[in-house]
């Protein structure tokens, strides 16, 4: 009827989502809280944690800019 949620494996609970034939499939590894298929994106829970990438290519682009133009007046 329903798939075994949080069965404890070697490396923590076990997460189970029935796929289309009903039969009970894995959820992917890093999903703490069960799913509804068998990517990551398909976890239940939390959201995924956004980049933060950003702000740091913006900063480290501003200082790059910086130092060229300091260069370029200094020549």
């Amino acid at each position: 009827e329903s798939c075994p949620e949080g069965i404890l494996g070697e490396r923590g609970p076990i997460y189970k989502y029935p796929d289309s034939s009903r039969e009970c499939r894995p959820c992917h590894e890093n999903c703490t809280r069960g799913c509804l298929g068998p990517l990551l994106r398909d976890c239940l829970g939390e959201p995924l944690p956004v980049s933060r990438k950003t702000p740091t290519v913006i900063a480290v682009m501003v200082v790059g800019g910086l130092f060229l133009s300091c260069s370029c007046v200094l020549l």
